[in-house]
Protein backbone atom coordinates (compact mmCIF):
# COMPACT_ATOMS: atom_id res chain seq x y z
CA UNK A 1 0.00 0.00 0.00
CA UNK A 2 1.45 3.35 -0.99
CA UNK A 3 1.38 6.19 1.54
CA UNK A 4 -1.14 8.14 -0.49
CA UNK A 5 -3.46 5.14 -0.50
CA UNK A 6 -3.56 4.71 3.28
CA UNK A 7 -7.22 5.03 4.44
CA UNK A 8 -7.64 8.10 6.62
CA UNK A 9 -11.12 7.63 8.00
CA UNK A 10 -11.88 7.74 11.71
CA UNK A 11 -12.84 4.10 12.13
CA UNK A 12 -11.33 0.83 13.33
CA UNK A 13 -9.93 0.08 9.90
CA UNK A 14 -8.69 3.66 9.57
CA UNK A 15 -6.90 3.44 12.91
CA UNK A 16 -5.31 0.12 12.03
CA UNK A 17 -4.11 1.55 8.71
CA UNK A 18 -2.69 4.63 10.45
CA UNK A 19 -0.60 2.59 12.89
CA UNK A 20 0.48 0.20 10.15
CA UNK A 21 1.75 3.17 8.13
CA UNK A 22 4.03 4.10 11.02
CA UNK A 23 5.28 0.52 11.32
CA UNK A 24 5.90 0.36 7.57
CA UNK A 25 7.88 3.60 7.86
CA UNK A 26 10.19 1.89 10.33
CA UNK A 27 8.81 3.31 13.57
CA UNK A 28 8.99 1.37 16.83
CA UNK A 29 6.01 1.94 19.13
CA UNK A 30 7.17 2.72 22.67
CA UNK A 31 5.69 3.60 26.03
CA UNK A 32 6.63 6.99 27.49
CA UNK A 33 9.31 5.56 29.75
CA UNK A 34 11.04 3.84 26.82
CA UNK A 35 11.02 6.73 24.34
CA UNK A 36 14.31 7.76 22.73
CA UNK A 37 13.73 11.14 21.03
CA UNK A 38 16.70 10.55 18.72
CA UNK A 39 15.16 7.42 17.18
CA UNK A 40 12.13 6.57 15.05
CA UNK A 41 9.92 6.07 18.08
CA UNK A 42 6.16 6.54 18.23
CA UNK A 43 4.33 7.01 21.53
CA UNK A 44 0.63 6.20 21.31
CA UNK A 45 -1.44 8.04 23.90
CA UNK A 46 -5.17 7.70 24.47
CA UNK A 47 -7.03 10.09 26.78
CA UNK A 48 -10.31 8.45 27.78
CA UNK A 49 -12.60 11.42 28.25
CA UNK A 50 -15.88 9.62 27.56
CA UNK A 51 -15.93 5.91 26.78
CA UNK A 52 -14.05 2.98 28.26
CA UNK A 53 -15.93 0.67 25.90
CA UNK A 54 -14.44 2.50 22.90
CA UNK A 55 -11.00 2.37 24.55
CA UNK A 56 -11.17 -1.42 24.84
CA UNK A 57 -11.93 -1.67 21.11
CA UNK A 58 -8.80 0.31 20.24
CA UNK A 59 -6.71 -1.55 22.81
CA UNK A 60 -7.66 -4.86 21.18
CA UNK A 61 -6.68 -3.58 17.74
CA UNK A 62 -3.28 -2.49 19.02
CA UNK A 63 -2.68 -5.75 20.85
CA UNK A 64 -3.54 -7.65 17.66
CA UNK A 65 -0.93 -5.54 15.86
CA UNK A 66 1.66 -6.26 18.53
CA UNK A 67 1.97 -2.69 19.83
CA UNK A 68 1.53 -1.19 23.29
CA UNK A 69 -0.05 2.16 24.08
CA UNK A 70 -0.60 4.52 27.01
CA UNK A 71 -4.22 4.79 28.21
CA UNK A 72 -5.30 7.51 30.64
CA UNK A 73 -8.46 7.25 32.74
CA UNK A 74 -10.28 9.88 34.75
CA UNK A 75 -11.19 9.28 38.37
CA UNK A 76 -13.50 12.28 38.63
CA UNK A 77 -15.98 12.01 35.79
CA UNK A 78 -19.69 11.41 35.27
CA UNK A 79 -19.16 9.46 32.04
CA UNK A 80 -17.86 6.22 33.53
CA UNK A 81 -17.21 4.67 36.91
CA UNK A 82 -14.02 2.69 37.49
CA UNK A 83 -15.61 0.96 40.48
CA UNK A 84 -18.56 -0.39 38.51
CA UNK A 85 -18.16 -4.08 37.51
CA UNK A 86 -18.22 -3.41 33.76
CA UNK A 87 -15.86 -0.44 33.74
CA UNK A 88 -13.48 -2.09 36.21
CA UNK A 89 -13.30 -5.13 33.90
CA UNK A 90 -12.58 -2.85 30.93
CA UNK A 91 -9.66 -1.13 32.64
CA UNK A 92 -8.25 -4.48 33.73
CA UNK A 93 -8.58 -5.84 30.18
CA UNK A 94 -6.70 -2.85 28.73
CA UNK A 95 -3.86 -3.47 31.18
CA UNK A 96 -3.85 -7.21 30.59
CA UNK A 97 -3.56 -6.61 26.85
CA UNK A 98 -0.13 -5.18 27.65
CA UNK A 99 -0.93 -1.48 27.63
CA UNK A 100 0.04 1.03 30.29
CA UNK A 101 -2.91 2.53 32.18
CA UNK A 102 -2.21 5.89 33.76
CA UNK A 103 -4.08 8.74 35.39
CA UNK A 104 -5.93 11.33 33.33
CA UNK A 105 -5.66 14.17 35.81
CA UNK A 106 -8.13 17.06 35.81
CA UNK A 107 -6.07 19.85 37.37
CA UNK A 108 -8.96 22.30 37.04
CA UNK A 109 -10.54 20.66 40.09
CA UNK A 110 -7.63 21.73 42.28
CA UNK A 111 -5.70 24.82 43.29
CA UNK A 112 -3.05 25.67 40.67
CA UNK A 113 -0.25 25.62 43.26
CA UNK A 114 2.25 22.96 42.19
CA UNK A 115 2.64 21.53 45.67
CA UNK A 116 -1.11 21.02 45.91
CA UNK A 117 -1.15 19.45 42.44
CA UNK A 118 1.66 17.11 43.49
CA UNK A 119 -0.37 15.95 46.45
CA UNK A 120 -3.53 15.55 44.36
CA UNK A 121 -1.73 13.56 41.66
CA UNK A 122 -0.19 11.28 44.29
CA UNK A 123 -3.60 10.75 45.93
CA UNK A 124 -5.44 10.01 42.68
CA UNK A 125 -2.66 7.68 41.45
CA UNK A 126 -2.90 5.76 44.73
CA UNK A 127 -6.65 5.36 44.32
CA UNK A 128 -6.30 4.24 40.70
CA UNK A 129 -3.54 1.78 41.62
CA UNK A 130 -5.78 0.29 44.32
CA UNK A 131 -8.65 -0.11 41.84
CA UNK A 132 -6.47 -1.77 39.18
CA UNK A 133 -4.18 -3.73 41.47
CA UNK A 134 -1.06 -2.39 39.73
CA UNK A 135 1.18 0.65 39.91
CA UNK A 136 0.44 3.91 38.08
CA UNK A 137 3.62 5.37 36.60
CA UNK A 138 2.46 8.04 34.14
CA UNK A 139 -0.02 10.93 34.01
CA UNK A 140 -1.70 13.01 31.34
CA UNK A 141 -3.61 16.23 31.95
CA UNK A 142 -7.28 16.67 31.13
CA UNK A 143 -7.85 20.05 29.46
CA UNK A 144 -4.47 21.25 30.75
CA UNK A 145 -3.83 24.77 31.92
CA UNK A 146 -1.24 26.67 29.92
CA UNK A 147 1.07 26.66 32.94
CA UNK A 148 1.24 22.86 32.84
CA UNK A 149 2.13 22.58 29.16
CA UNK A 150 5.85 21.99 28.94
CA UNK A 151 6.28 21.53 32.70
CA UNK A 152 9.66 19.80 32.85
CA UNK A 153 9.45 18.20 36.28
CA UNK A 154 7.65 14.93 36.94
CA UNK A 155 4.58 15.09 39.16
CA UNK A 156 4.41 12.96 42.29
CA UNK A 157 7.43 11.09 40.96
CA UNK A 158 5.63 10.17 37.74
CA UNK A 159 6.24 11.05 34.11
CA UNK A 160 3.59 13.19 32.47
CA UNK A 161 2.72 13.50 28.80
CA UNK A 162 3.48 17.24 28.54
CA UNK A 163 7.10 17.13 29.65
CA UNK A 164 9.23 18.80 26.95
CA UNK A 165 10.89 15.55 25.85
CA UNK A 166 7.44 14.14 25.04
CA UNK A 167 5.64 17.28 23.93
CA UNK A 168 7.78 20.09 22.50
CA UNK A 169 11.11 18.41 21.77
CA UNK A 170 9.49 15.82 19.50
CA UNK A 171 6.56 16.01 17.11
CA UNK A 172 3.11 16.07 18.70
CA UNK A 173 -0.15 15.38 16.86
CA UNK A 174 -3.65 15.14 18.38
CA UNK A 175 -7.17 14.35 17.16
CA UNK A 176 -8.89 16.83 19.48
CA UNK A 177 -12.59 17.35 18.65
CA UNK A 178 -12.40 14.35 16.35
CA UNK A 179 -10.18 16.06 13.81
CA UNK A 180 -6.49 16.37 13.07
CA UNK A 181 -6.92 20.14 13.10
CA UNK A 182 -3.25 20.91 12.53
CA UNK A 183 -2.58 18.32 9.87
CA UNK A 184 -2.73 14.55 9.50
CA UNK A 185 0.10 12.59 11.20
CA UNK A 186 1.16 11.04 7.90
CA UNK A 187 1.60 14.53 6.40
CA UNK A 188 3.79 15.73 9.25
CA UNK A 189 7.40 16.58 8.44
CA UNK A 190 8.51 14.39 11.34
CA UNK A 191 6.85 11.38 9.74
CA UNK A 192 8.57 12.10 6.44
CA UNK A 193 11.91 12.12 8.28
CA UNK A 194 10.95 9.17 10.54
CA UNK A 195 11.53 11.28 13.66
CA UNK A 196 10.04 10.67 17.08
CA UNK A 197 6.39 11.55 17.58
CA UNK A 198 3.68 11.51 20.25
CA UNK A 199 0.28 10.70 18.76
CA UNK A 200 -2.71 11.51 20.97
CA UNK A 201 -6.09 10.04 20.06
CA UNK A 202 -9.40 9.84 21.89
CA UNK A 203 -11.09 6.43 21.41
CA UNK A 204 -14.61 7.92 21.26
CA UNK A 205 -13.82 9.35 17.80
CA UNK A 206 -12.80 5.94 16.36
CA UNK A 207 -15.95 3.74 16.06
CA UNK A 208 -16.21 0.53 14.06
CA UNK A 209 -17.59 2.42 11.07
CA UNK A 210 -16.90 6.09 10.48
CA UNK A 211 -19.67 8.41 11.67
CA UNK A 212 -21.08 10.98 9.28
CA UNK A 213 -21.52 13.38 12.22
CA UNK A 214 -18.91 13.05 14.97
CA UNK A 215 -21.21 14.59 17.58
CA UNK A 216 -23.68 11.75 17.04
CA UNK A 217 -21.11 9.50 18.73
CA UNK A 218 -21.67 11.44 21.94
CA UNK A 219 -25.44 11.17 21.50
CA UNK A 220 -25.04 7.40 21.21
CA UNK A 221 -22.83 7.29 24.30
CA UNK A 222 -25.29 9.31 26.36
CA UNK A 223 -28.16 7.07 25.26
CA UNK A 224 -26.18 3.98 26.27
CA UNK A 225 -25.47 5.58 29.64
CA UNK A 226 -29.14 6.41 30.15
CA UNK A 227 -30.18 2.87 29.19
CA UNK A 228 -27.65 1.42 31.64
CA UNK A 229 -28.83 3.60 34.52
CA UNK A 230 -32.45 2.74 33.76
CA UNK A 231 -31.79 -1.00 33.75
CA UNK A 232 -29.81 -0.73 36.99
CA UNK A 233 -32.59 1.27 38.67
CA UNK A 234 -35.14 -1.36 37.65
CA UNK A 235 -32.90 -4.20 38.82
CA UNK A 236 -32.16 -2.61 42.18
CA UNK A 237 -35.50 -1.07 43.16
CA UNK A 238 -38.60 -3.29 43.01
CA UNK A 239 -41.10 -0.42 43.50
CA UNK A 240 -39.50 1.45 40.60
CA UNK A 241 -39.63 -1.68 38.44
CA UNK A 242 -43.35 -1.98 39.22
CA UNK A 243 -43.83 1.71 38.49
CA UNK A 244 -42.14 1.32 35.09
CA UNK A 245 -44.29 -1.73 34.42
CA UNK A 246 -47.50 0.22 35.17
CA UNK A 247 -46.38 3.06 32.89
CA UNK A 248 -45.64 0.60 30.10
CA UNK A 249 -49.09 -0.97 30.50
CA UNK A 250 -50.81 2.42 30.30
CA UNK A 251 -48.78 3.49 27.27
CA UNK A 252 -49.66 0.30 25.43
CA UNK A 253 -53.27 0.23 26.58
Amino acid sequence: MTLGAVPRGFSWSGYRALIQAFLDRGYAVKLFGDLDPTKSHLVLRHDIDFSLRAAVDIARIEADMGVRANYYVLLQTEFYNLCSPEDWARVVEIAELGHDVGLHFDASRYDADLEMLEAAVARECSVLAAIMGREVTTVSFHRPAQSLLGLARPLAGRLHAYQPRFFSEIAYVADSRGLFRYGHPLDHEAFAAAKAMQLLTHPIWWPQAEAEDKMSLLDDLLQQRQDLLLSEAIANCKPYAEYRGRRASVNHG
